[in-house]
């Protein structure tokens, strides 16, 4: 069995500096923005992997701030500020969706979204700090000219 691995990612103490002058709001829309943007490539691949006579698997794809399963809440944090987006089938997906990845009696497993966890998990990571401090830098740049033009 594979054992996962520890990363560590440096620079994102200054980001959350320049996070820490944006208001919460702002801050979290960009986090948002970003992570998607990163899960895109994930998502393109669990759907071409998805097998085609599925219902509307393939189709359901979704990266969102929502899990896609029906019934599921949201998580509540101790920070305000925390983000969390995913990466999967939306409620049109499902039934389908959990035996296909993992198999059943009758069916064996497609893997899917392993096969797309696999394929991008590492360049989730390549870059992180400075793709987002490049996000957060444009986001600051825009909130400051927008409050010099307020007054």
């Amino acid at each position: 069995m594979k054992r996962f691995t520890r990363s560590r990612v440096d620079g994102l103490s200054d980001i959350n500096k320049v996070f820490g002058e944006l208001p919460k709001g702002l801050g979290k829309a960009t986090l948002v923005r970003f992570a998607k943007a990163r899960l895109q490539p994930m998502k393109e691949t669990a759907k071409a992997n998805a097998p085609e006579a599925e219902g509307d698997l393939k189709e359901s794809m979704h990266v969102g701030t929502q899990q896609g399963s029906p019934g599921q809440r949201r998580r509540r944090f101790d920070d305000k500020a925390a983000v969390e987006v995913y990466m999967g089938p939306t409620a049109d997906g499902y039934p389908q969706a959990v035996p296909q990845e993992f198999g059943s009696i009758n069916n064996p497993p497609a893997g899917y979204m392993r096969k797309a966890w696999d394929q991008h998990n590492q360049g989730l990571l390549t870059d992180l700090a400075s793709d987002l401090g490049q996000a957060v830098d444009k986001t600051a740049r825009r909130y400051a000219k927008r409050q010099a033009r307020k007054g």
